[in-house]
Formats: C-alpha cells, structure tokens, sequence
C-alpha cells in the first residue's frame, strides 16, 4: 500500500485545474461531449502528475519519474488540449501572429524538441528541481512548447495543418530527436540532473528506492528509456493516424472523378 506522503493533496496544482475547467466552459459553449472529455484528460493528467507519487518522487527524488512529469507535460497535456477546441469557432478568427507561428512547423518542431533538450542541460535541470519559481517556468514552459509542436498537426484551423504525408516527416523526424536525447542520457556516464544524485531525503523514501535496485545510476538509465520509447510510440500512433486521414482524402478525391461511361462490347 502507498505510503500517504507519496500524495501531494494540497498541491496549488487544484487552483489551475479549476481555472482550466472554468475558463473552458464560459469561453467554449455550446458544450460538445468528445470535446468536454479531452479537456477533462488534460486536466486529470495534470492533477495526477502533480499530486501522486510520480509528482513527489520527480522532486528530487526519481529522475525517471521526473521524466514522466515531463513526457505528460510535453506531449500529452498539449494534444488533448487542442483536440478539445472547437474549429469553428477558430475559423472564425482573425489569424493572429501567435496563430501564424504556431502553425509554422519548423517553430513548432524546434520548440517541441528543444525544450527537452534544453531543460536537460545538468545546470538547467538541477536548477529547476531545486527552486519552485524555475520549476514553475519549466513546466508551463513544456506546456507551451508542446502546445507549439501539435499546432500543425491538430490546429483548430484547418487550413494550418500540415498534409498528412508532411506531417509524417514532421513526426518520424521528431522521433528521431527524442531517440537521440534519449539514447544519450540512457549510455552517458554524466549526471544528466545532478540534483537526483543525492537526493534530500524530506519522506523518508530513498532506502526503499535504493533496495527496489532503483539508485540514481540505474534510475538515469530508466529515464532516457522513457524518453525515448514511449514518445515514438505516440508519434508512431499519429502517424498511423494521418495515414488513415491521407487515405480517407484519397478516396474522396477519387470518388468526385468523372466515370468514363462503359461502352457496349467493351466486356467479354
């Protein structure tokens, strides 16, 4: 059974569920059901991995589940967000700058990617596991970096998403960037995150981890795993995605083809 301390319950993190929740249902009516529920996804993953042991075991005590966090933040979060708007009511936008950024696909790649790479730079990673105000920058920061890097594939506006066999080569080659992130912080002998090396032990936890076999060595190995499988599976699964769209569009196409009429004595 789970020890209560691995629960942050007064995590502010409640604060911004309920102000998602709120903004969402004044801004976006009439309420559509499949919307409502990838807006609610995003939001119970926030709370989740804010509040339970993956939240508390990613402050300072896991890398691996400092890795999840971030995955979550990065990917997920961001994806159900822009499934849960309305298009209509976007097409009925002016194209702001921020709209025509974000729907540049290089930007969105770059900010996708790069946040992850940037926040593992040892410095920058320990910083922000050790100070609550660079801890809250990158985690909004993911956010809008994953916000930026689904834009072209899932933008509201129609006309902003990439061809389905682009945003193929959008993904496979972000893949591509998670691998080699990956790969590097699962064979380097540098402390990705230093702050996770000798953790402060305020619950009472790291013995345990250390006779699960978990200590920071293996730890780091299981973190660069995680970063880099389960996003290519998730890009992978988009991929598939816009195949099954690319070929639906196909049909369509050829169905509005005029049908050259079928002369007599043309069939045996």
């Amino acid at each position: 059974m789970l020890r209560a301390e691995l629960w942050n319950l007064n995590s502010p993190v409640w604060i911004v569920a309920a102000v998602m929740m709120i903004n969402y249902m004044l801004l976006f009516r009439p309420i559509n059901v499949k919307r409502m529920l990838a807006i609610l996804s995003a939001i119970a993953l926030i709370v989740l991995v804010f509040i339970s042991p993956v939240g508390v075991l990613a402050d300072g005590y896991l890398f691996s589940a400092h890795m999840v966090q971030h995955l979550v933040l990065l990917l997920l979060v961001p994806l159900l967000i822009l499934i849960s708007l309305p298009s209509e009511r976007f097409q009925r936008l002016r194209t702001s700058g921020i709209l025509r950024g974000n729907a540049t696909p290089i930007i969105g790649w770059i900010c996708g990617i790069g946040a992850m790479w940037l926040w593992h730079i040892p410095s920058l990673c320990s910083a922000a596991t050790e100070s609550t105000g660079i801890g809250l920058l990158r985690d909004a920061s993911l956010v809008a970096a994953g916000l930026a890097f689904w834009w072209p594939v899932f933008s509201p506006r129609q006309e902003q998403r990439l061809d389905p066999l682009a945003g193929i080569v959008y993904l496979f080659s972000a893949c591509l960037g998670c691998t080699l992130l990956g790969v590097y912080i699962t064979f380097t002998t540098i402390s990705v995150c230093p702050a996770f090396t000798n953790p402060t032990d305020r619950i009472n936890i790291v013995g345990h981890l250390y006779d699960l076999g978990l200590t920071p060595t293996v730890d780091q190995h299981l973190g660069g795993l995680l970063m880099w499988v389960p996003p290519c599976m998730l890009y992978l699964s988009v991929i598939l995605f816009l195949l099954s769209r690319w070929y639906s569009t196909m049909d369509d196409r050829l169905s509005l083809l005029p049908q050259r009429p079928v002369q007599a004595g043309s069939q045996l």
